[in-house]
């Protein structure tokens, strides 16, 4: 499966990474690297998060840190 970041998203990372950068450089790019390599554990592994009350959507935990990522499969996009 191929990641689609949506834009609510990516503005999201940024917000993350501004956040916790004016505080701590080496954290703020920890945290966005955990946020990508659970992305790619996604790509690799899509069912592995939970279904929420939302049709459609997972989420899957960034274990070590206090984010959540919120994601659907499109297999007719293989995304």
């Amino acid at each position: 499966m191929r990641v689609r970041w949506s834009e609510s998203s990516l503005s999201d990372i940024d917000g993350i990474f501004s956040y916790i950068h004016e505080r701590n450089r080496t954290a703020a790019t920890a945290v966005i690297e955990r946020i990508k390599a659970v992305a790619g554990l996604l790509q690799d592994f899509p069912e592995a998060g939970h279904l929420t009350d939302e049709p459609g959507v997972r989420m899957f935990p960034t274990v070590r840190y206090p984010y959540l990522v919120f994601y659907a499969i499109n297999p007719a996009e293989d995304a």
